[in-house]
């Protein structure tokens, strides 16, 4: 086991980024970048990613691919729906890598936030506010721990392939974007035909947890984003993400985090003043 205290194994570098990928887009990775390795985790979007040995992986939301600099690897997608991709870069130093992996997992509101908080740090780091390169490299392992017990636990058949399932990954996609407008299980149930406790067996087959758990999640989690990176007022914040009341809002919001938004916004102001001061 790793001391809290130890180097983390992996560095992120650039480019890192969140996209919703150009019509026109296709990809082919770079063989002269020896020792780069790529996560890209789909959120959007249906597409095709070839791996230097010919294997097809189908690039839908919900699948997370790690490619390892070992030779080409190319991929394109449906012009119609474009795939949204979050994409992280990063070496390893002395460690031995994992091995390249697709998998399909079901936490996918955790890797989601873990990727795009490291997305967000490390533009701060770019436009010089804080140096984030050890706490990037920490949640990057995180990610890496994660998806490499996903693959070790992916079975025949775990991967989404009915249009059932496709249309369910579509509409989570759309709460993940748009959770005030897309927060109702019911409604949900009904733009993809099928009755509230069919579709809440199928999300919760899919995602690990009930379409109304994943849409609490994911409102508070764009709630602590704004609140961290944002000067609304937690009134404004609540407006956005359709809750009645700033009282049923903190409670929410406590239970969840066991803090309150006042808290969170304090101690995030007090982060990004100290490293201000340490980057000057």
């Amino acid at each position: 086991m790793r001391s809290d205290s130890a180097e983390p194994a992996v560095e992120l570098r650039a480019p890192v980024g969140r996209m919703r990928c150009d019509p026109s887009w296709s990809f082919a990775s770079d063989p002269t970048k020896v020792d780069n390795y790529r996560i890209w985790l789909i959120w959007a979007g249906e597409g095709e990613l070839v791996t230097p040995g010919g294997e097809r992986v189908a690039l839908l939301p919900g699948v997370t691919v790690v490619m390892r600099p070992d030779g080409v690897y190319q991929a394109s997608h449906n012009q119609a729906n474009p795939l949204g991709v979050t994409f992280l870069n990063y070496a390893y130093r002395g460690e031995a890598p994992l091995p390249p992996v697709w998998c399909w997992t079901s936490d996918f509101l955790f890797i989601d936030a873990l990727t795009r908080k490291i997305v967000q740090l490390h533009a701060a780091e770019l436009a010089g506010l804080a140096d984030n390169g050890r706490r990037t490299a920490m949640l990057l392992r995180a990610v890496l721990d994660e998806l490499h017990s996903a693959a070790l636990q992916l079975q025949p058949g775990d991967a989404p392939s009915s249009r059932l399932d496709r249309d369910v990954i579509a509409l989570a996609n759309k709460v993940l974007e748009m959770p005030a407008e897309h927060d109702d299980v019911s409604e949900l149930a009904s733009a993809v035909f099928r009755s509230r406790s069919h579709f809440t067996r199928t999300f919760r087959r899919i995602y690990g947890v009930s379409p109304a758990s994943f849409v609490k999640s994911t409102k508070l989690l764009k709630a602590r984003n704004l609140l961290q990176t944002t000067s609304m007022s937690i009134g404004e914040i609540c407006s956005i993400l359709g809750y009645s009341t700033t009282q049923y809002f903190s409670r929410q919001y406590r239970s969840y985090f066991a803090t309150t938004p006042g808290e969170d916004r304090r101690r995030a102001q007090h982060n990004t003043q100290n490293n201000e001061e340490e980057t000057t």
